[in-house]
């Protein structure tokens, strides 16, 4: 015991390999400790294998905290890490210049502004992508396999990420792009302004996920009490996000995804459909079901790193599974098939009026 503690003292009184090094290849070549630092721990989130685990520097933390308030800069677009590296498009904000500009989801990002961001990570991308509303911006992207070249101005914007709406005869329709911090409180005001007594499709296509608090929030709008997602921490430690709402929404409701339909977007899915409280309409959703948690780092950086994977009330795992849906239709014909399995609820709990 005494010569293993004076082993540890001696190793711990020197500077590690990768102290040093940094601090040789700083003195050696024109560039900042800063810039050394990222790419270190940049190389050790590549060498972990973990396609979702990210560092943000302290602008990009700026950047990511406006995006999840609903503020937005640049041209509306949402990232994910690309299966071979690089970065590619997970979501595009309705309205947005991307939108109006052609952009799709599943698009890769080759170039922007001339410079090469095929292997960049989600971060740099984003802090490219952003700038002074009014300037212009140039990409090349990738999509199957062909370049695609577009002019953008970037816009500045504060928005919602809800959108609710009557599409029947006392029905609406929830649209939510992301699960961003005003989630619940959008859904809540727009709801406020319809008649919905005969069902809700809450729509989650294309929704690339968000903040899981947010996610669970709006579960609980519809579901009184009991599980709605777990997942087990690398120390075997099992955390549960259960709902408690005395009053919760009890209309029918359908749920529509699609193909990228993802993380906490898959949660609400997955939570809907396992509790019996939702119809779930569409193709099999993305199957991102990693729990990323953020830590703050000593230069105020923050380094996003996956502690588990998500469990549906079931106990169903999301990650690389996907929500396969209880009615599998196409998007044309999804917002169909929510309206007559609504119709269908309504006449089971009501026969007479049913007919």
């Amino acid at each position: 015991m005494i010569v293993s503690f004076g082993m540890g003292f001696f190793l711990n009184s020197k500077k590690s390999s990768v102290d040093q090094a940094l601090q040789q290849i700083a003195s050696d070549q024109k560039i900042s400790q800063a810039e050394l630092e990222r790419a270190a721990i940049e190389g050790m989130l590549r060498a972990s294998g973990d396609r979702w685990s990210i560092y943000r520097d302290n602008s990009e933390v700026s950047a990511e905290r406006d995006e999840l308030e609903g503020r937005y800069s640049g041209i509306g677009i949402w990232l994910r890490p690309g299966v071979g590296g690089g970065t590619e498009i997970a979501g595009i904000k309705s309205g947005s210049i991307a939108a109006r500009g052609g952009l799709k989801v599943d698009d890769v990002i080759a170039l922007i502004d001339g410079k090469d961001f095929s292997s960049a990570d989600v971060p740099s991308t984003i802090d490219a992508l952003r700038g002074t509303p009014g300037t212009k911006l140039a990409l090349k992207i990738l999509r199957n396999g062909l370049e695609n070249d577009f002019e953008l101005v970037r816009e500045n914007y504060v928005t919602s990420d809800v959108a609710v709406s009557s599409v029947d005869e006392s029905v609406a329709l929830i649209r939510v792009e992301a699960f961003s911090e005003r989630v619940v409180v959008d859904t809540l005001t727009g709801l406020s302004q319809v008649k919905y007594g005969k069902g809700l499709v809450i729509d989650l296509r294309d929704n690339p996920g968000g903040v899981l608090t947010s996610a669970t929030d709006f579960v609980q709008l519809f579901i009184r009490s009991g599980l709605i997602v777990s997942y087990d921490r690398g120390s075997g430690k099992r955390i549960a996000l259960e709902a408690d709402n005395k009053n919760p929404i009890s209309v029918p409701i359908t749920v529509i995804v699609n193909e990228n339909t993802a993380s906490s977007a898959e949660v609400v899915a997955g939570a809907l459909q396992d509790r019996n409280r939702g119809v779930v309409i569409g193709v099999k959703t993305f199957g991102k079901g990693s729990v990323q948690e953020s830590i703050t780092l000593s230069n105020g950086a923050s380094l996003e790193t996956t502690v588990g994977k998500f469990r549906t009330p079931s106990g169903r795992f999301i990650d690389k599974k996907g929500i396969t849906p209880d009615v599998i239709a196409s998007d044309r014909e999804s917002l169909k098939r929510s309206l007559e399995i609504l119709q269908a609820l309504n006449a089971i709990n009501d026969p007479v009026k049913g007919g």
